[in-house]
């Protein structure tokens, strides 16, 4: 029966220093309430140039994606018509 009986009561023990260190909803919420008033955001501003520079890359990077989604669907649609082909194949024989 070894030594595990006092396994439990440190459990426990462990478990209510816990609870004490626990904070009321009441205190988080006002933590909370206080934080959000107190963040503002600010944002660097760009000239002209560097606006139309990302604007650029942006266009650009969407182009690609539009290109490699028609590849991948024009692949499927290859992949699923020869697969279809392979069953009638097989199935004739």
């Amino acid at each position: 029966m070894g030594g595990y009986g006092g396994q439990p009561m440190k459990v426990i023990k462990a478990n209510r220093a816990l609870l004490k260190k626990s904070r009321s909803f009441r205190e988080l919420r006002k933590d909370y309430m206080d934080h959000t008033h107190k963040t503002k955001l600010q944002f660097k501003e760009l000239t002209e140039g560097e606006r139309k520079k990302i604007r650029a890359a942006i266009i650009l990077q969407a182009r690609k994606n539009r290109t490699q989604e028609i590849i991948y669907y024009i692949m499927a649609l290859i992949g699923t018509i020869c697969l279809l082909y392979a069953i009638y194949y097989f199935a004739q024989s």
